[in-house]
């Protein structure tokens, strides 16, 4: 590590253990995909320190696992009396899982949520390319609309220009066959297993929320189902503005917390790329033990 990098650090450390008195929390960052080995690290590393009462979390991810969110926001529901996740930057999807389970959210300017919406593997994919649930959900519905449309039109057409001499029953069974013939081939095209894995993985998500808001209590049931399925896409932008109507305590950062986010850098607003779990991971406060030992050679120094 270079004298800079060094230097660097001993801000954010200095920075995160005013932010831990403050709030009698320790405080961490993950910042990456959300991974099912990742929340077996975290457990780990809650299980090997002595704690303090809180914890705060910046958080910054695109999503990832929603088994693997759940996992990380039950152990710090578990380890810690109160959970507040710092939304510094760029926050979606099995993020927003974790932030449900969180006690109060802080929103800095850059911030962002995003819908609780699970990503999953495209059909056929050889490169591992992933596509969101709402889009399987949202393109279904739109083919239903279309397909109603079009037997609308049809029969309203029929009705209209024969003036009356065609009956009600055969105007149905002509714009049937026409919407039928239209749309058959496209409905012929879905897959009812891939769509029964959206469908599947939207409602784990949701299940998973109503776990973790049972004991964060942030967030009613009603707008649980909102940010599931009331946005049209998954990069849909929850700004601060708007998660205030979502969630019950949402505050801006105090002085001390915006220290630390510009301490950090692009870091604490933008995920990064990383393999290694204790990259995506790492708590930045002192150990409790250890920010209590400097606090007595401190105060025998001043003697």
């Amino acid at each position: 590590m270079s004298d800079k990098e060094t230097t660097e650090l001993g801000c954010v450390v200095k920075c995160a253990d005013a932010v831990a008195d403050a709030l009698d929390a320790d405080v961490a960052i993950y910042n990456g995909e959300i991974e099912r080995h990742c929340d077996r690290y975290i457990i780990d590393e809650c299980i090997g320190r002595e704690t303090r009462k809180n914890l705060l979390l910046i958080l910054v991810t695109f999503g990832g696992d929603a088994n693997a969110a759940y996992r990380i926001a039950r152990c710090f529901q578990s380890k810690y009396d109160r959970l507040l996740v710092y939304v510094a930057g760029c926050c979606k999807s099995a993020g927003t899982l974790i932030a449900i389970g969180a006690h109060e959210l802080i929103f800095s300017d850059h911030g962002e949520l995003g819908p609780l919406d699970v990503q999953f593997s495209k059909e056929d994919d050889l490169w591992g390319d992933t596509q969101s649930g709402l889009a399987v959900m949202d393109a279904l519905s739109a083919l239903q609309l279309k397909a109603f449309d079009a037997f609308e039109k049809y029969f309203l057409d029929l009705q209209r220009r024969s003036g009356g001499t065609i009956t009600l029953q055969t105007s149905a069974e002509i714009a049937t066959e026409l919407s039928t013939g239209i749309f058959s081939q496209i409905y012929q095209q879905i897959d009812p297993i891939h769509l029964g894995e959206a469908q599947r993985a939207m409602s784990i998500a949701g299940m998973y929320g109503r776990r973790l808001l049972r004991v964060s209590q942030n967030i009613e049931p009603d707008a649980l189902d909102y940010i599931q399925s009331a946005y049209p896409d998954h990069g849909f932008v929850i700004d601060r503005q708007e998660a205030e109507k979502l969630f019950q305590n949402v505050r801006e950062p105090t002085s001390h917390e915006a220290k630390l986010s510009a301490s950090i850098g692009d870091s604490a607003k933008w995920p990064r790329r990383s393999d290694a779990e204790e990259d995506r991971f790492m708590f930045l406060s002192s150990e409790i033990s250890d920010a209590n030992e400097n606090q007595s050679k401190k105060h025998k120094g001043k003697k």
